[in-house]
């Protein structure tokens, strides 16, 4: 997985859109309300990661940690705009990460004070962020180049499959197994309705249970831009046509 996910992205990067920088720097750099939550949730999640339990701070790794961390990233880092292009892009599908750890949510390690409101504090902002960014028109999963809508989805669909099997099986399964902590439940399946993920090949239904969440993510967001533009062109042709 790691190998063909490297070679995955060497293939794909270098033919995504790129960003035109003046148009899009005002608007990839978060508001100022943002940064100010960014900030506080971040350093809140720090805070109990390393007054809990020992190892605790790995799970820093967790796929919605790392999460905030890009987003940490986008607020606070100084980056070229295409990298924050990329970033916007990603985080759109990794989305379904959020919503799938509120709709089965796993709070059994967190015993430290108004630890649990926080957890659901912070994967309910995860969802509400990028929805804020694609209805402010700060971002869009629609084609910037000549690429047609097809080939963008697929592009930036197959890349969040690729950076996501590239971490957690090149950087969270060898912590998991050398501190012996569930990261990202590469140790032993997550609780899932059914126990759909489990059985000795978990490993490899949770990835594609993953791979299914960001198809799905990105094909509703890009359904509903594609939907929305439509929309748009349909009132500005009849506004031209009342005039």
């Amino acid at each position: 997985f790691v190998v063909i996910s490297y070679i995955i992205i060497r293939r794909i990067l270098p033919t995504v859109s790129q960003c035109p920088e003046k148009k899009a720097k005002n608007n990839l750099n978060p508001p100022l309300f943002i940064k100010i939550i960014t900030f506080f949730i971040y350093t809140c999640q720090l805070a109990y990661k390393i007054n809990g339990y020992p190892g605790k701070i790995l799970f820093m790794a967790m796929p919605c940690n790392v999460l905030w961390t890009m987003w940490a990233a986008l607020c606070f880092c100084p980056l070229k705009v295409q990298t924050m292009h990329i970033l916007y892009q990603l985080i759109i599908p990794y989305t379904s990460l959020a919503v799938v750890a509120v709709a089965t949510p796993d709070t059994s390690d967190l015993s430290m004070w108004m630890e649990v409101p926080f957890f659901f504090f912070m994967h309910y902002a995860l969802i509400a962020y990028p929805i804020y960014f694609l209805r402010s028109g700060r971002i869009s999963v629609l084609p910037i180049n000549d690429d047609g809508l097809v080939s963008n989805f697929l592009k930036w669909w197959t890349l969040a499959s690729a950076y996501f099997a590239l971490f957690y099986f090149g950087v969270a399964v060898p912590l998991s197994l050398i501190f012996g902590i569930n990261l990202n439940y590469m140790l032993s399946p997550p609780p899932n309705p059914g126990d759909m993920v489990s059985g000795p090949n978990f490993r490899l239904q949770s990835t594609l249970c993953c791979a299914a969440a960001f198809f799905f993510v990105q094909f509703a967001v890009t359904a509903a831009a594609v939907f929305g533009r439509a929309m748009g062109k349909s009132s500005l042709s009849v506004s031209k046509k009342s005039v």
